[in-house]
């Protein structure tokens, strides 16, 4: 439960963060569709990242070697 409230806050914090950094008025409908894809595009950027990062982790290896 808790990383479910820690998943919503990255992501409100995220969609923030890009209306004020682009200085968006969501009420105008181009804005909305510039925020759309720009929310989008950072989704799919993390989305990546957490991908790779997971295949790093995964193909490393954990046990101790063999002596």
């Amino acid at each position: 439960m808790k990383f479910l409230l820690i998943l919503i806050k990255v992501f409100v914090i995220g969609a923030l963060l890009i209306i004020s950094n682009q200085d968006l008025s969501i009420s105008d409908s181009s804005n909305r569709e510039h925020f759309i894809n720009e929310y989008s595009s950072w989704v799919s950027s993390l989305f990546e990242k957490g991908l790779s990062i997971t295949s790093y982790v995964i193909k490393n290896e954990w046990l101790p070697g063999a002596s």
